[in-house]
Formats: C-alpha cells, structure tokens, sequence
C-alpha cells in the first residue's frame, strides 16, 4: 500500500490506525509505505499484520524513487501479491512503476471527487491540472478501482473509457453501532460545562478541516442569514490552526461567534452531535462525505451542499435537505427546519434508521477488502 501523509507515524488520528490494522488482518500482511520528509525522522512501525515504512523523502519528486527503493527492499523478503495506492496521483504513478517493474496487479484508490472536477481544480489551477493529467494516465493502467461515490464511478467511464466491472463503489465503513449508542448524561452536562454552551437556542455544528473546499465563507454566511431571524449557537470542531480563511475575519463581517472545540475524540463528537440540532456541511466537493454519515448515525439532520459524496448517504427531504443553491437557500431551509420541530423529529428518526439499515460497516468492509483482492485477478 502507498500512501501520503505520515501521521499513522507521528500523531494517528480518529480510527485510521486501527482500520489499517483490521484490512492488514483480512488481508494477511499489508506493507504501508509513507510518504514523510526526511525531516520528520520518522521510524518504521511493525505490527502483526502491518509494517509502515517513511519514505524519508528529500521532497515529493523524490518519493517515487524511495518508494520503488523500499518495495525492492520488501520483494527480496516476501512475494508481493498485490500493489494498490491511496490516490491516483503521485502514489497511483509510483505504483504503476512497481507493476511495470514487478508486474503486480496495479489497484488504485479515490478517497474524493477529483477526476476533471473544476472546483477541485481551480484551488491550485497549475498543480491541479498536472495532477488531472496525471490520474487520466494511472487510471486507465490500473488492474482494479475502488472509487467511493457512484458520481466517480460514471466518470470513469464515461471520460475514460474505463469497463464498468473493473470499478468498485466502496466507501470508507462506517461504525453505525457506535455512533447510535447515546452519549450518558452526565458525559452531555460535562461537554456543554467545559465548552460552556447556551442549550436554549439550536445549536447548529461543523466539523472539518479549515481548508478551500471546505468553504467555510458559506457556513458564516449561512449562518449569519440564519441569525437574523432566529438566534442559534455555531459549534465548529477541528484544528483551526493552519485555517486557509481568516476566521477574525469572518467572525467580524457576519458578527458571529462560533465556539471552536478543536480536535475531539470520537466519543466528544458523538456528544457534539447527539446535542445539534442540526449538522451544516458547506464543502465544495466531497468524495463521501464520513462526518454526514456519522452525524445521521447519530440521528442529527444533516443540511448539506448538494454534492456527489453527499446525494450517496443523504436521501433528500427524508434524512436531510440537499442544497442547490447559495447561501440564502441553505439559510432559508435551516430555518424552515428550526421553525418545524415535528419534521425535525421524523428526520432525525428516519435517518438514524436508515443509516442502520443501509450502511452495514462488515459489508462495507467486505466491500473494500473485495476490491483489494479482485486485482490480483487482474480485473
């Protein structure tokens, strides 16, 4: 597996060390390899199942190299059955080199809704187009694909040419289980004391990281517009440090306040969730969409922008409210929902419901570990 991003290494956040424990499991023996500076100094990681080796790259033109340098490494040891990357860009490239070199099934992955996406694309218009440009060549190399939005999966094949039975929809699996189970009382009272939180008005929340796509110039302005008429709390959780927008900024020109939690576990966002009345998700594009299906979980109504990630978890006006237009629309059904308690409380029960029927995590998983294997078949 090749991957980018190190934090597996130095900081593992949420669940993602253990679900590549629990694929390295079904799948016998998973090699990660990393992509981290060299100056991270980062040391490989052994588990049963799982060895995770840094790249200790100089810069990311010469992580292709230390990858291919790693991967002979671990072929002198062991057969390589089969070589699958976290994205169809730099990872997708190394891994092509790999199947050409070793001819191993080439199995690459799309954690989003990249593929000749203009908004995507427009965030760094000169890096964005090469990379496009690259996952038009690595995608039709590959052996298997596992794409986790059915939108993603159409433009596979109607840009690319690419065989329908060769593309798995396999989303990230989900721990309904957990998310349905109630936060106790007393972890509520504890939460909304630390943060310091007013019950008595809809609390509206948003979590994520604070970057372009993410647009959070349409959450304060929602907001604001919401606010206008009927007074709410804005609870925004996720590291904020690095925030591409000035959040004095927004706060000055919509007069909003929000309260920032920072990064919290899963057990606090389950709180944070069971206490929202509703659950805003503003981004541009999303390939799932894991923080929509966890609020539903949980049986939060969701309003969201109506993207791919999200039209494949939210069923609309039943579970939550898509949204076409711009931030006065988004506002205007915030506040129909607010003023309506009793559609509030069907949503709310209807989507709890409808995640636990829909989205079984040991299919899901099954879903994902299929797609691995199906390549070593070559297709």
């Amino acid at each position: 597996m090749i991957s980018i991003g190190d934090n597996i290494l130095s900081n593992p956040i949420g669940d993602a060390l253990e679900r590549q424990l629990e694929y390295a499991k079904a799948l016998g023996h998973i090699d990660m390899i990393v992509y981290s500076p060299k100056k991270h100094n980062l040391q490989p990681k052994y588990y049963k199942n799982l060895s995770i080796y840094p790249t200790k790259s100089i810069n990311m033109f010469s992580f292709i190299f230390d990858v291919l340098k790693i991967t002979n490494d671990i072929s002198k040891k062991k057969k390589i059955d089969v070589i699958t990357t976290q994205d169809p860009f730099g990872t997708a490239l190394a891994g092509y080199f790999i199947k050409r070199k070793y001819d191993i099934p080439l199995h690459i992955q799309n954690h989003s809704s990249f593929l000749n996406n203009p908004l995507w694309i427009q965030e760094r218009p000169l890096l964005f187009n090469i990379f496009n440009k690259i996952a038009h060549f690595t995608l039709k190399k590959a052996d298997r694909l596992r794409v986790v939005n059915t939108e993603e999966k159409r433009k596979y094949i109607d840009i690319l040419g690419i065989k329908e039975n060769k593309i798995d929809v396999a989303p990230v699996p989900i721990n309904v289980e957990f998310w349905q189970k109630p936060p106790s009382d007393k972890d509520i009272q504890e939460f909304v004391e630390k943060y310091n939180i007013d019950l008595t008005k809809p609390i509206l929340s948003w979590i994520g990281r604070p970057v372009k796509s993410k647009n959070l110039p349409y959450l304060f302005k929602s907001v604001f517009l919401v606010n206008k008429k009927i007074k709410t709390n804005l609870l925004i959780a996720g590291d904020m440090k690095n925030s591409y927008w000035n959040l004095e900024e927004l706060e000055q020109k919509f007069n909003i306040k929000p309260i920032y939690l920072g990064l919290l576990t899963h057990q606090e966002l389950k709180i944070m969730y069971y206490i929202s009345t509703l659950y805003l998700h503003t981004s541009n594009y999303e390939g799932f969409g894991l923080v929509v299906s966890d609020a539903q979980s949980c049986g939060t109504v969701v309003i969201s922008r109506n993207t791919a990630g999200t039209r494949d978890i939210i069923e609309n006006n039943k579970s939550g409210i898509l949204v076409n237009g711009d931030e006065n629309e988004f506002a205007k059904c915030i506040i129909d929902l607010l003023d309506d308690n009793k559609k509030l409380d069907i949503m709310s029960k209807y989507s709890k419901e409808m995640m636990r029927v829909k989205f079984n995590r040991n299919k899901m998983f099954e879903n994902i570990i299929n797609s691995i294997k199906k390549a070593c078949k070559k297709g």
